[in-house]
């Protein structure tokens, strides 16, 4: 069978090396963009006109990114239900942003990229790698370029943002490449309710037809028991780690017969998106500080368009509410999977029909 074929091997291995090394390089999300690396690198290097690589089943990501949402979800506590009517008006400025986002990233690559208007509209999404990725294969987009384009660009995100406080105001932001929102304080039982939770989530999410359902299925349903108070659980760092490799590795897998042209063309163009998308985010923190309880850095982390987890890191690491910063980061990324899903569809003509 094509899915335990031996030449899977050494993608895992080079995934676990790029891993590794970013890990050890202080990186952000090392085990997810490492692995992307490593595979990819391989891939890359294996590959020639006589010689492919057999494709890895997408079961391989769907298990794990539902893992990977079921932690998202659990990171929730009761403290957030206060805190939701201070913030309502930055929450609505969620929407116009991502729509400015998106319209101004998909106008850089198409005009300048020349990308096909289907991987364009999915790469210039301002999601994350992993929800991005679910719906750009949904609708038959090239994951070769939107998995690039998204990882370009949550790097310079995660990478800019410390280095903008540095140089502005003066306060230096630790390494986070090693940091997690995990515990070391766990249980097995922990570990069982939480990949419990991500396959109950997973079913739920199919049978009521929700958008990425292997994502955001078991998300919700972890949000709504974590801030219900139902459960609570302690993830050990290895298991997020575990999983942001497994998919990492698997999107690497998907470079499969992209150029070095090609390469070079989404280094580009995830600059310009990465730039733009920054300095929307200081606008739209710029207008909102006058309006809600919070800074202009907080609220300018919470807009800025990089990882749910490393943005609430670095807002640890400045004294800001990490809640908040989360809470926008959830819902910037719950409304461009739907948003971008709903005009995908109605507008663009993008997705298939079932």
């Amino acid at each position: 069978m094509a899915a335990f074929d031996l030449r899977y091997l050494p993608i895992f291995a080079f995934g676990l090396i790029g891993g590794v090394a970013a890990y050890a390089l202080g990186l952000p999300m090392p085990f997810m963009l490492g692995g992307i690396v490593g595979a990819a690198g391989f891939v890359l290097w294996y590959e020639r006109e006589d010689k492919r690589l057999p494709k890895l089943s997408r079961w391989v990501r769907l298990v794990f990114m539902s893992i990977i949402g079921a932690m998202i979800g659990s990171r929730f506590t009761p403290e957030l239900l206060p805190l939701l009517p201070q913030f309502w008006v930055s929450g609505l400025a969620l929407v116009p942003f991502i729509l400015l986002a998106h319209g101004g990233s998909y106008a850089i690559m198409r005009g300048l990229g020349r990308y096909d208007k289907r991987d364009a509209y999915f790469a210039a999404l301002p999601g994350g790698i992993i929800d991005s990725a679910a719906l750009a294969e949904e609708a038959g987009a090239d994951l070769r370029v939107v998995t690039s384009q998204h990882f370009i660009r949550i790097i310079l995100v995660v990478v800019s943002v410390p280095l903008l406080f540095l140089f502005v105001e003066g306060e230096a932001v630790g390494s986070l490449g090693g940091e997690s929102l995990a515990t070391s304080d766990y249980k097995l039982t922990d570990v069982a309710l939480l990949v419990a939770i991500a396959m109950v989530g997973l079913m739920i999410g199919q049978r009521t037809k929700l958008p990425v359902s292997h994502m955001l299925g078991p998300l919700l349903l972890a949000l709504v028991l974590s801030v219900s108070g139902v459960v609570e659980i302690k993830i050990p760092g290895w298991l997020g780690h575990s999983a942001q490799y497994m998919v990492g590795t698997a999107l690497g897998a998907q470079f499969s017969g992209i150029s070095r042209r090609q390469l070079a063309r989404g280094l580009r163009m995830g600059l310009l998106s990465g730039v733009y998308m920054l300095g929307l985010a200081a606008s739209f923190a710029y207008v909102l500080v006058q309006l809600v309880p919070a800074n202009f850095g907080a609220l300018f982390i919470s807009f800025a368009a990089g990882g749910l987890a490393e943005m609430s890191l670095i807002a640890l690491s400045l004294n800001f509410n990490p809640i908040v910063v989360a809470l926008h980061h959830l819902v910037r990324i719950l409304l461009t999977v739907y948003v971008g899903r709903y005009l995908s569809i109605h507008v663009f003509k993008l997705m298939p029909k079932r």
